[in-house]
């Protein structure tokens, strides 16, 4: 049979789009970012191996997006996880923050919820003690996330701002904790329901968790993380003391609070 221009676009038209579309956990960015966090182009692994991401297929709102990273190595193992990325390839600022982990952990399993800007790639890499990079992509559809207006009155959001709580929660070889910290964590790409005027952005840039003064975990990140964030950690069984939170916002502002547990 004689394959014609008619006859062969109609073929094409027949076959599945995902024939000819690239895996959803590619992008255009991507090489971008991956330059930007690790010069020199190291070589980053993907597998579940290591490290695993939990993330919604379909966001139900894109402003409050939940990610749950596991990760299969102890801390107190010979080669425990030292740093963990959160990349939104899509995002306006993609690089949502990185997580310094420290042996208190425990095991070095995060949780935490995120703005969507539009359909992405979804990143972990888990940075192990030899230096080497793994990977875990899924991808979300979302958007309008970064933009999406504050979910709290602006008045009473910074009439609560810095105020933060601490739950245990249920774990199996760990202490697992919730750190809760009211801020509005504006982007900078949402306007003002009343004002009709763009909203400066103003978000927590730097959490830093300690117990009796010794290392927890670090986190560093940017407009990625949603309002009122919630920073989901581990503590090795056994550890007891006054835990404290340091944190600092984009603007400056600087808010502690402490619990003995």
């Amino acid at each position: 049979m004689k394959i014609t221009p008619l006859l062969l676009s109609v073929l094409l038209t027949a076959l599945p789009l995902q024939s000819f579309a690239e895996p959803e956990t590619e992008s255009a960015t991507w090489p971008l970012i991956r330059d930007s966090l690790f010069p020199g182009s190291p070589d980053i692994v993907e597998s579940e191996e290591i490290v695993s991401l939990t993330a919604p297929k379909r966001a139900i709102d894109a402003a409050l997006v939940p990610l749950e990273v596991r990760v299969n190595v102890r801390q107190g193992d010979t080669n425990p996880i030292e740093r963990i990325h959160l990349i939104v390839d899509n995002n306006p600022s993609p690089i949502v923050g990185s997580f310094d982990m420290s042996p208190n952990n425990g095991i070095a399993n995060i949780a935490t919820r995120v703005r969507v800007n539009a359909y992405s790639p979804v990143r972990v890499i888990a940075q192990t003690a030899d230096g080497k990079l793994h990977m875990h992509s899924k991808f979300v559809k979302a958007s309008g996330g970064c933009s999406a207006p504050a979910g709290a009155d602006d008045m009473l959001a910074r009439q609560r701002m810095g105020r933060m709580k601490l739950k245990d929660l249920a774990g199996e070889n760990s202490r697992m904790m919730q750190l809760l910290i009211s801020h509005p964590n504006y982007s900078g790409l949402q306007i003002d329901q009343l004002t009709r005027h763009w909203i400066p952005s103003d978000y927590v840039s730097d959490v830093n968790i300690t117990l009796e003064g010794e290392p927890v975990m670090r986190f560093n990140g940017g407009i990625s993380i949603s309002e009122n964030p919630t920073f989901t950690f581990h503590l090795d069984k056994g550890k007891t003391g006054k835990l404290k939170a340091d944190v600092k916002d984009s603007t400056g502002r600087e808010f502690s609070s402490e619990w003995d547990i």
